[in-house]
């Protein structure tokens, strides 16, 4: 091999040297890079892990809102059913006292109606009454006088007829 050009003492220290700086970078650089590298992706498989799960918990929140939403929209679609409800109750109870109130007022005003229809008629007969008494004295008094004037007229008619 020595007619090759190969020397054997350097090609084994070269050997050794190649053998010894492949064991240093190895244990020196690539076993803290290969560490370094399993770590990274140790660490992005758990933030992947931590993604999924915190997609889970929102996709439940989700959920859980959706729920929650759909009650309150059925707790509100009841409390509006019972307004209403409570609204047409009312509704129906003014109403009703509404016409007890009209019909109260028609039943007043008829019996004032009523009453003031009777005092009319007391004062309408006592009117009368007042025309009557002073016609019949007027026509009385007339009559009064007229006889009376033809009573004197014969009295006095009777005594000239005597004397």
């Amino acid at each position: 091999m020595e007619q090759l050009g190969i020397n054997w003492g350097l090609l084994i220290a070269q050997l050794f040297n190649v053998a010894f700086v492949v064991w240093l970078l190895t244990r020196l650089l690539y076993q803290p890079v290969l560490k370094m590298l399993n770590d990274r992706t140790e660490r992005i498989q758990q933030s992947l892990q931590e993604a999924d799960r915190v997609k889970e918990q929102m996709a439940g929140a989700s959920r859980e809102y959706e729920t929650e939403l759909a009650r309150a929209r059925q707790e509100a679609a009841a409390i509006v059913a019972q307004a209403q409800e409570r609204a047409r109750t009312q509704e129906a109870e003014i109403v009703a006292q509404a016409r007890q109130e009209a019909e109260r007022i028609r039943r007043d005003a008829r019996e004032q109606l009523d009453r003031e229809r009777e005092q009319m008629l007391r004062d309408l007969k006592g009117q009368v009454a007042d025309l009557v008494t002073i016609t019949a004295s007027k026509v009385l008094a007339a009559e009064l006088k007229g006889r009376h004037d033809a009573l004197i007229e014969e009295s006095l008619a009777g005594l000239g007829r005597n004397n």
